[in-house]
């Protein structure tokens, strides 16, 4: 009988050894990830205290004169997304459900869509770009994008992924063209990654990438506003901005990294100038510019409220103006050079 007892608290032992040291699913996509361009973070990490956060010793250059107004459109009550081309600026509205078209004067050119699910209509338009004089808008509450012609006539559409089932809180925000593909990404816990489109057919890449993306001359690059990182009190994965932040393009398919760039900057939205990095911290509540080697330049202007948002756009036209749209806050910026 003794024996029998010994035995058990043996077996008792082992069981119990065994349930300590197995570690969780999320645990080990974690440890996996270190092998990846972004990888996820422990919340011990050094690199998500926010103690290398850039905006802490800031010193704030001023090299241009450049004077910020709001841009204020009639009939536009609830800007998504920006676009400049040559002769006019395109501007989603998520309370008309429409997309126009206005001069640099502020006058509307003109308007199409509504609200529907049918063609050329929208529910919450948002991101919106142009590659080879077609028109690309991220029709979220559809999730979809639709293709439109110059003239602002439809041409046909996309239909995005469906995750209702898998990560339901899931919406696509940002939206990038090239020649080959179609880009569009968002704010994930569950799948963070960039949705590739081409001729209808879905890749993802870029596992653990929540940021934004910009095409320039038919090459996409990436900018990270957030990390990963995992949380093994609660096993559970969250988001950070206060963390490191890199300038990377994708290359078959997969992220490359080119440069690092100020730490905890929260980037979500970036051009690419022959001046640099054009960059919108909504850390730091301001629009900055970048060297090509991801060093701070200057301070292109203050926002107020652009800690507030969550997906800012940025445009640039030709004679180097900036429009930004803050959905959260209903409206637009103007930033432009003042005469010398």
């Amino acid at each position: 009988m003794g024996k029998r007892i010994i035995c058990g608290c043996v077996v008792l032992g082992i069981v119990a050894c065994l349930i300590g040291c197995q570690k969780s699913d999320n645990y080990e996509l974690m440890k996996e990830s270190k092998q990846q361009v972004l990888p996820i973070y422990e919340k011990k990490d050094a690199e998500v205290q926010g103690e290398k956060c850039a905006l802490e010793t800031l010193q704030d250059v001023y090299k241009s004169d450049y004077i910020l107004e709001e841009w204020k459109i009639e009939k536009i009550g609830e800007p998504g997304g920006i676009f400049c081309n040559d002769e006019a600026v395109l501007i989603s509205d998520k309370k008309t459900d429409c997309i126009f078209e206005v001069d640099y004067a502020g006058n509307i050119l003109k308007e199409v869509g509504g609200t529907g699910s049918g063609e050329g209509e929208f529910i919450s338009p948002s991101a919106i770009t142009m590659c080879n004089e077609k028109i690309y808008v991220l029709d979220q509450g559809n999730n979809r994008i639709q293709v439109l012609d110059k003239e602002l006539d439809y041409i046909e559409e996309i239909k995005l992924k469906n995750t209702q089932s898998t990560d339901p809180n899931y919406i696509p925000e940002v939206l990038s063209v090239n020649q080959e593909s179609i880009y569009v990404t968002g704010v994930s816990l569950e799948n963070p990654v960039v949705d590739k489109y081409t001729d209808g057919k879905l890749k993802e890449i870029g596992s653990n990438f929540i940021g934004s993306i910009y095409s320039c001359n038919n090459q996409i690059y990436l900018i990270n506003s957030m990390v990963r990182y995992y949380d093994e009190a609660n096993d559970s994965f969250g988001a950070l901005t206060s963390c490191p932040e890199w300038l990377m393009t994708i290359k078959d398919n997969k992220l490359k990294k080119l440069c690092e760039l100020p730490n905890g900057l929260n980037i979500s939205s970036f051009l690419l100038t022959d001046r640099g990095i054009i960059c919108v911290s909504c850390a730091g509540a301001a629009v900055y510019r970048l060297s090509e080697n991801g060093k701070y330049e200057e301070t292109i202007t203050y926002i107020d409220g652009l800690e507030d948002e969550e997906i800012p756009q940025i445009s640039i036209n030709e004679k180097e103006e900036y429009f930004i749209v803050m959905p959260n806050a209903r409206k637009i910026f103007k930033c432009f050079k003042g005469e010398n």
